[in-house]
């Protein structure tokens, strides 16, 4: 009896360590909110870091987002126009392109990237 007392207990508490420990991971892993008008949140989800360029704005860049990280580009005007952005990705030596996509400094959006440099895709805002 005591046997399976002390085992049920260690299953229990197994348990609710699984449970913790999922919940603990959800909140790491949750989206970063969207981005309200004028600004832009990157997040680099994929094994490299990533960062936008904007080449209507003489090709202006977003700082680099470290992989694993969200990062936050506020102040992008207010403008309805429509402009072309570029996402590239960073590992080691190598900087490529991974897609281009829209943006509207009006709305604001977000850039997520992920994969590998090897199969790199992102998501870009809807305008």
């Amino acid at each position: 009896m005591a046997l399976a007392k002390i085992l049920k207990r260690a299953s229990l508490s197994a348990m609710a360590v699984g449970v913790l420990a999922s919940g603990a991971a959800l909140g790491l892993t949750a989206p970063a909110s969207a981005a309200g008008a004028g600004s832009l949140t990157v997040c680099s989800k994929g094994n490299y870091a990533s960062y936008v360029e904007f080449p209507s704005r003489g090709g202006m860049t977003t700082t680099i987002v470290n992989a694993g990280e969200c990062r936050d580009f506020n102040n992008l005007g207010s403008s309805n126009n429509v402009e072309q952005i570029n996402v590239f990705g960073i590992q080691g030596p190598s900087t490529f392109w991974i897609q281009s996509g829209s943006f509207r400094a009006s709305k604001g959006g977000n850039v997520h990237t992920y994969g590998s440099s090897a199969d790199a895709w992102a998501m870009t805002p809807q305008v």
